[in-house]
């Protein structure tokens, strides 16, 4: 039986690493890997395995026998904080500070979401109610950050010039709702050119990649950055949790900082929500260091 439950825990980390957990209806967002290559950073990527492979957990492991460890709390990224998922963003945010974790948690803003299908609804500056909410989260410690400016498909696949001219019109529109000070760029579904990496480079913007950060002067950071909840069942809760806190386990041994990341409009779905209480409970209750 042990058995059977090791073989299954392998595919399902083949397919995490593969990106081939979804439902058929879900958004092509982050959770896709781009194909758009970018000299000197394509083939920049943590060796996954070394998280994923050695000293996987075993299945029937309950959470509370998990080791005590000293590592930096993991930082929360949430994608796509648009008003267009209000009400999915308010769950999460309301387990994030029953935990404390506002200080954690960094939301990547949409400045004016998909206007191709939905023209100006989901801009900022006709959404009061969303921005006001925004500005009370940033002044409990939440971080206000970039997401792009329209999220249209590999919208920073262009070039220097488009580039530039998207970042003017986001860091504009955000300015005029009351945010600015922008240290973070994440781009929509990790698409970006060589010629747009240079744009946002000179804007002071670290890039935010699910592997590695790139900074303003062009040097790597290497980050485990992953999302556990991509439209995942209630019965994948568990399992879910002890692969996250392996991670979040083997890459403070590697001294790598480690960040996950959610969707809003995705985690609200079957056991995701179950899994943000049940890792952030799991990290507090360790010995850890802020």
């Amino acid at each position: 039986m042990k058995f059977r439950f090791f073989i299954a825990l392998v595919i399902l980390i083949s397919l995490l690493c593969l990106g081939m957990i979804h439902r058929e209806n879900s958004p092509p967002m982050e959770y896709e890997v781009s194909n758009v290559t970018t000299l000197g950073y394509e083939n920049y990527s943590i060796d996954k395995e070394l998280f994923l492979s050695s000293n996987l957990p075993d299945p029937n492991t309950h959470l509370e026998e998990l080791p005590s460890i000293a590592y930096e709390k993991p930082m929360i990224f949430i994608h796509d904080v648009t008003p267009r998922y209000f009400k999915e963003l308010r769950k999460v945010v309301k387990i994030i500070d029953r935990h404390n974790y506002s200080s954690r948690t960094v939301l990547f803003v949409i400045p004016r979401f998909d206007p191709p299908h939905y023209g100006d609804k989901w801009d900022l500056r006709n959404n009061p109610h969303f921005v006001s909410y925004l500005h009370e989260l940033q002044a409990r410690g939440y971080r206000i950050e970039l997401h792009g400016y329209e999220h249209i498909f590999h919208e920073f696949n262009c070039s220097y010039v488009t580039a530039r001219e998207r970042l003017e019109n986001a860091t504009f529109l955000m300015g005029s709702v009351g945010f600015g000070n922008f240290t973070l760029f994440l781009p929509p579904a990790w698409a970006l050119s060589n010629e747009s990496i240079e744009s946002i480079k000179e804007y002071n913007l670290t890039i935010v990649m699910p592997d590695y950060f790139i900074l303003p002067n062009g040097s790597i950071m290497r980050v485990w950055n992953h999302e556990y909840t991509w439209y995942i069942e209630r019965n994948e809760t568990d399992i879910r949790v002890l692969i996250a806190l392996h991670d979040y386990n083997q890459t403070g041994r590697a001294g790598i900082p480690f960040y996950l990341s959610i969707h809003p409009q995705v985690i609200v779905y079957g056991g995701g929500l179950e899994f943000l209480d049940k890792f952030l409970n799991n990290v507090n209750g360790m010995q850890i260091r802020s």
